[in-house]
């Protein structure tokens, strides 16, 4: 129920911004953002649970501050390397495989389908500063050596607040920091962009 709601809400709100909708020449926008940041499972909270995750994205601008956004993320645990100098100047890496959530687990795999709504403040002409609140539905697994130890998928939101700078161009970067609730498994992250607006 929680989940229908959420989506009511987004679907909505798009709904309202779409009949304000100013004609502009440059209402499209693809991008890509790369993220690095921690999760938690059943509020486990450890050192060692890294994640990484790319996400992609097209906006549909409504007007000068509204958005409409859709996207595909995936993600997986982000385990550390520790590397040392042996003689001769060449290096020796080794992966430092820690237990994740508590449970021992080794490998997370994650997948979401996203749709936001996204609005912006201008800072200057080409300075904004943004937030992004939208559903999502995520389909994840939590394994020890390809064995499966737990599974969930379903329907939830996340918010993501950032900075922008846009060139004329239309190219554009970005850093953020985002939150992703999937049931029990929660990822905060933080990440940096580019796009194209056209």
């Amino acid at each position: 129920m929680k989940s229908f709601s959420l989506l009511s809400l987004v679907f909505a709100v798009s709904a309202s911004f779409a009949t304000q909708a100013a004609q502009q020449d440059e209402q499209h926008r693809v991008g890509a953002q790369l993220f690095g940041g921690s999760a938690s499972y059943k509020s486990s909270d450890q050192d060692g649970d890294g994640v990484t995750h790319v996400y992609a994205y097209y906006n549909y601008q409504y007007d000068s501050t509204w958005a409409l956004e859709a996207g595909i993320n995936t993600g997986m645990e982000a385990d550390d390397w520790k590397c040392r100098d042996d003689n001769d100047d060449k290096f020796t890496c080794t992966r430092n495989d820690k237990a994740l959530f508590e449970i021992g687990a080794n490998e997370l795999d994650y997948d979401n389908l996203v749709l936001a709504v996204k609005g912006q403040y201008q800072l200057t002409d080409n300075n904004y500063l943004y937030g992004k609140v939208g559903a999502h539905y995520y389909d994840y697994e939590i394994g020890y050596k390809g064995k499966t130890m737990a599974e969930e998928d379903g329907v939830s939101f996340l918010a993501e607040a950032g900075w922008q700078y846009d060139w004329d161009n239309g190219l554009s970067v970005n850093a953020a920091i985002q939150y992703m609730d999937m049931g029990d498994l929660d990822a905060s992250s933080l990440g940096v962009g580019i796009s194209y607006r056209f």
